[in-house]
């Protein structure tokens, strides 16, 4: 079992509660879409033929691109790639964004004050997502367990050293040209 910091925990948390409001705003939408038709699509003037944005099938097909995606890199950050993590920063980035876009928009009270607390939570989550201990988890998690700080070497292996990252015993050449044999075979002198 990997034992995570506080700042990696509560990040996971607040994006599995992102992606769980993310539902909930998903069943508002469907719910209340002939009050946000009336604010997101375009008005009719006079004999025009454009036809009013069904938003509801994009905003559903979005959500569950986006949900499925921020799931897979969720446990791909717990599991300490860096990479993860930057990307669900930039998710995290974009929630942000609609959200302040949506409240710009003047929806119906209950998805404007969804839409506040998203911005508010995604806020939140960028912070612990970039927290130091954050960056730390993955920076070790990057590092081989019996490299890390700390770890006991193997049975029955030498140590690492510096300048032997696998324990072996190197000889410099008697030739004098540097080069570094390793193992039983000594330098040739034709």
């Amino acid at each position: 079992m990997i034992k995570r910091p506080p700042a990696v925990e509560l990040a996971c948390w607040l994006l599995w509660f992102l992606v769980a409001a993310g539902l909930l705003v998903c069943v508002l939408v469907v719910v209340q879409r002939d009050q946000l038709g009336s604010v997101w699509s375009p008005m009719q003037v006079g004999d025009s033929t454009v036809q009013p944005v069904e938003f509801v099938p994009v905003i559903l097909v979005l959500y569950g691109v986006t949900a499925v995606l921020a799931l897979t890199l969720i446990a791909l950050f717990r599991a300490g790639h860096n990479w993860a993590r930057h990307s669900l920063a930039a998710i995290v980035l974009g929630i942000f964004v609609v959200a302040v876009g949506t409240v710009r928009t003047n929806p119906p009270t209950l998805v404007d004050g969804m839409a506040i607390a998203a911005a508010v939570i995604s806020a939140v989550t960028l912070v612990f997502v970039w927290h130091p201990q954050s960056r730390t988890f993955v920076r070790e998690m990057g590092v081989p367990p019996e490299l890390r700080p700390g770890a006991a070497p193997v049975a029955g292996e030498a140590p690492a050293t510096p300048d032997t990252p696998d324990g072996a015993a190197g000889s410099e050449a008697a030739d004098g040209t540097g080069a570094a044999t390793v193992g039983p075979e000594a330098p040739s002198d034709s």
